[in-house]
C-alpha cells in the first residue's frame, strides 16, 4: 500500500503553515504507512496510538500527546472498550516552527527526539476544546487566528515541557544556521527596512544576504517583503482604516504609489478592499 501522505490526504495545500485537523478513525484497528511533510502534535482524546519511526517507537493513549518530526513513520490506532480512537491533529510547516524558534529565541538542547510523548493536562485538554468550539475550518481558513493558537500550544509546551521540548526542536528544526537569519527578518520585517538595511543587520553582504534568504524562504528577499507589506494593508483595511491613513506606515511616498502597488497585487483598489 502507497504511503499516506499527511496533512495533504486531508486536503490541506502544500504551502500550509499550519493545519487543524480532528479526527477519528471509526473504532477500526488500523496500521498506516505516513509520510510527513509538516510537524505533528497529536492530542489523544480517545483510544490508543502506536508511532513507530526509524530508531524509536512510543504508544501513547489520552493521557498523552504526542510530538512528531516531520519523517517516515507507520501509525497504528486503536479503540478502547469499542469507542472509536479520536484525536486533534495539528500540523506545522518546518518554516513556521523555524520561525517561532527565531521570533521568541529557542533553541535546541539535549539529544534530538522526532518521536516525543508528553503527557497531558487541563490545558492541553481545553486547548482541543477550543479549537473544536472555534471550528477546524474557521481556523484553516483565518491565518491569524490559526497561527495565534498553534503559537500558543507551542508556547505552552515549551514553558511547560522545555527539556523536552528542546529536545524536539534539536530534531524538527534542521536548518539551524538559518535561525540568526530567519531571527532579524522577524524582528524587522514590518519596520519597512530594505534589503541592504537588513544584510546589513546580518553582517552580511547584500549577495550573501540573498542567497541566504532565498535558501531559507524559498524566495528572493524583495518579493516576501512586498508580500509581507500587502498583508499587512489588507489587514489594515479590514479593520476599517482608510489608505491615506496606512500609506506612510507602510513606508510609501505617496497615496498613489501605495494604490498602485495594492492594486497590482490584489487585482482591487485598496478602497474596493476595505
Amino acid at each position: 500500500m502507497a504511503p499516506v501522505n499527511l496533512p495533504a490526504y486531508f486536503g490541506a495545500a502544500p504551502q500550509a503553515d499550519v493545519f487543524f485537523q480532528p479526527y477519528t478513525n471509526g473504532g477500526k484497528a488500523i496500521r498506516t504507512q505516513v509520510a510527513l511533510t509538516h510537524h505533528l502534535i497529536s492530542l489523544l482524546q480517545e483510544g490508543e496510538k502506536e508511532v513507530i519511526v526509524a530508531g524509536r517507537r512510543e504508544q501513547v493513549d489520552a493521557s498523552q500527546l504526542l510530538l512528531l518530526a516531520s519523517t517516515s513513520s507507520i501509525m497504528s490506532e486503536h479503540s478502547l472498550q469499542g469507542r472509536p480512537m479520536r484525536s486533534l491533529l495539528l500540523f506545522i510547516a518546518p518554516s513556521f516552527l523555524v520561525d517561532f524558534c527565531a521570533r521568541h529565541g529557542l533553541k535546541s538542547r539535549g539529544a534530538a527526539a522526532e518521536l516525543l510523548p508528553l503527557p497531558q493536562d487541563d490545558f492541553t485538554r481545553l486547548f482541543a476544546r477550543s479549537v473544536a468550539l472555534l471550528g477546524p475550518s474557521t481556523l484553516n481558513a483565518d491565518a491569524a487566528m490559526r497561527h495565534t493558537k498553534a503559537e500558543e500550544l507551542l508556547l505552552y509546551l515549551h514553558a511547560k515541557h522545555p527539556a523536552g521540548f528542546a529536545r524536539f526542536i534539536a530534531a524538527a528544526v534542521r536548518d539551524r544556521d538559518a535561525l540568526p537569519l530567519r531571527s532579524v527578518v522577524a524582528l524587522h520585517q514590518d519596520s519597512n527596512l530594505t534589503v541592504p538595511e537588513l544584510a546589513f543587520l546580518c553582517h552580511m553582504s547584500v549577495s550573501t544576504f540573498k542567497r541566504r534568504f532565498h535558501e531559507a524562504f524559498g524566495m528572493a528577499p524583495g518579493r516576501y517583503l512586498h508580500a509581507r507589506r500587502m498583508e499587512r494593508a489588507r489587514a489594515m483595511l479590514e479593520r476599517k482604516l482608510r489608505p491615506s491613513e496606512i500609506y506612510l506606515d507602510l513606508g510609501y511616498e505617496s497615496l498613489a504609489a501605495f494604490s498602485t502597488e495594492f492594486k497590482k497585487h490584489f487585482g482591487v483598489a485598496p478602497t474596493a478592499m476595505r
